[in-house]
């Protein structure tokens, strides 16, 4: 049987179940004094690096026209010296139970918390001396992000900033489980800038071009969580909008990620056909796609380095041979799509993959057409 799910304009389905495999995984623990009695005792393929501050840090790729991050560490790491950058699969936040906490406050403002008395943890955005949370002091920073000119600013600035929103929240432990929201407070006023919960004032958290900024980061509920970011910029030189997909993990008063399975059935062990007809989106096209939120293709884009390309960069598995992709172009959505013009060749960027996956970069030449377009196909037989 074939199932056939298609990719372009735009759309993406992302992950909605556990992904990676564990190996040799660093668990970000505070060192604050008395914190290492609330360690997790994480067992193999897991290691412990106690650090007093990490950032969630993004990075420019000029050659691939892409974001990428994960955590940053401070220079005090591994005996000093430089900040350690970490990508996404290598790096994960412990949230003890000290970060646990209960709603005293009935204003209104922080109803976003549940009814008073109601629990919920916490990573907060002042040192954890502050608080006595021996929870990790975390913050969002830009350090790989050149402030050259690169990106436009915003406003009346002219220095160049990035931008950040949710994409998506997942609970890999307890799937129905999946509040999560970022916030500032000032004057008492909750400043809400990132949660895809409809009911609190949602935006853009923009960030300055290698800079720094900090927010509370509160989740309702224990498990392994995967926080995916959109982080997108726009660059001088073309005006164009560019944007990534950059998951990061947090572990509440849990640590380990959930392994996954080898092949689409035991990556996905009881999904019927029916819930693969309707979800396939999620399960297939995930699992097709390396299994990573943040490795969904980018949205097609005029390739930098030869302006008579478009082209969409990919995360392919490798290792079944049961499920199939296609490139494909056309000068109209309602039909016509074919492959015989799409040159697909591997990524100078072979960095931070999920295992048994290779990234890809599909093009086409644009030509005269006044339009084209280019998409995947991912079947399924």
């Amino acid at each position: 049987m074939r199932w056939l799910f298609l990719f372009g304009g735009g759309l993406f389905w992302l992950c909605g179940t556990n992904c990676l495999q564990a190996g040799n995984i660093r668990v970000l623990v505070s060192n604050t004094t008395n914190a290492s009695q609330y360690n997790p005792a994480v067992g193999p393929g897991y290691v412990l690096l106690p650090t007093p501050h990490a950032d969630l840090n993004v990075v420019w790729n000029a050659a691939t026209q892409t974001f990428s991050g994960g955590f940053r560490t401070d220079s005090d790491v591994n005996g000093g010296g430089g900040g350690v950058q970490f990508g996404p699969e290598d790096a994960l936040a412990y949230l003890p139970s000290t970060g646990q906490r209960q709603r005293t406050s009935s204003a209104s403002q922080y109803d976003f918390q549940g009814a008073t008395g109601e629990t919920y943890w916490i990573f907060p955005s002042s040192p954890t001396a502050s608080n006595n949370a021996f929870s990790l002091y975390l913050g969002f920073s830009g350090y790989g992000v050149p402030n050259d000119g690169t990106f436009t600013g915003s406003g009346a600035s002219t220095t160049g900033r990035i931008r950040w929103t949710v994409h998506s929240v997942e609970n890999l432990t307890t799937p129905a489980a999946t509040a999560f929201y970022g916030y500032s407070v000032s004057a008492g006023t909750v400043n809400m800038q990132l949660t895809l919960d409809p009911a609190y004032p949602n935006r853009e958290m923009v960030l300055l071009a290698n800079g720094h900024s900090h927010l509370n980061l509160f989740f309702k509920a224990v498990g392994m969580y995967r926080i995916t970011f959109r982080v997108r910029g726009t660059l001088v030189a073309t005006g164009e909008e560019v944007s990534s997909l950059v998951p990061v993990y947090f572990g509440v008063e849990a640590w380990q990620i959930p392994a996954e399975g080898s092949t689409f059935a035991e990556a996905y062990p009881g999904k019927s056909l029916t819930e693969i007809a309707s979800n396939g989106q999620t399960y297939l096209v995930n699992y097709a796609f390396g299994g990573e939120a943040d490795q969904a293709p980018i949205l097609p884009t005029q390739d930098s380095s030869d302006p008579a390309k478009l082209r969409l960069i990919a995360v392919i598995r490798t290792n079944d041979a049961s499920v199939t992709w296609n490139g494909e172009v056309a000068t109209s959505l309602v039909g016509g799509w074919n492959s015989s013009d799409v040159t697909v060749t591997d990524s100078p960027n072979q960095e931070n993959l999920p295992p048994n996956t290779v990234r890809k970069i599909i093009s086409v030449d644009r030509g005269s057409d006044p339009k084209k377009f280019i998409r995947l196909a991912v079947i399924k037989n």
